[in-house]
């Protein structure tokens, strides 16, 4: 079965910079698996195993913009140190260079920013995905294609009987009450 929107798919990859350095890899441990064409992966990395099936092999690298982008420099800041103050105490077991902070952005968002320096005065916080700027070599094999259970799909989407969505408190045509 070739990889199409909708099938369950599961891959080994090793994921390393343009220059050899491994940043991350399945290998020895469970594949990646996703559902195709449901928006979970980079629509690039998806373009680049789009049609393959088991066992084929893929060697490909995607340029920063097919990626997590270019870094941003709007999304690296500069915050007043109270702002990281507990009853006039400074965090220092959560603030720290390289921490990885979670804020929340004027509308109640929560994104996680990465702790770069510390002065008496300011935090400094990068916002940009740590792959951003990074062309991206991926290579690997597709372990398996097929069409998702419910159970696969579930895991990723949640339940989508019947037009329930979720929310039918009983009172849906799903005919599984026990859902909402």
């Amino acid at each position: 079965m070739r990889i199409n929107k909708g099938l369950l798919v599961q891959a080994h990859y090793k994921l390393e910079d343009t220059e050899g350095a491994l940043i991350e890899t399945t290998n020895g441990g469970a594949p990646l698996e996703f559902i195709f064409g449901m928006g979970l992966m980079l629509p690039a990395f998806e373009a680049e195993l789009s049609g393959k099936e088991a066992g084929d092999k893929f060697d490909f690298v995607l340029e920063p913009d097919d990626a997590y982008g270019t870094v941003n420099p709007d999304l690296q800041i500069e915050l007043p140190r109270s702002a990281f103050e507990i009853d006039g105490e400074f965090d220092s077991e959560i603030v720290y260079e390289g921490a990885r902070v979670p804020m929340n952005t004027d509308d109640g968002q929560v994104v996680e920013g990465l702790v770069t320096k510390i002065t008496d005065e300011t935090v400094s916080m990068d916002f940009n995905h740590d792959l951003a700027g990074m062309a991206l070599h991926f290579t690997g094999e597709v372990v398996e294609v097929h069409e998702p259970s419910d159970e696969e799909y579930n895991k990723y989407f949640g339940h989508q009987h019947g037009s329930c969505g979720g929310s039918c408190s009983g009172g849906c045509s799903c005919g599984d009450h026990g859902c909402c």
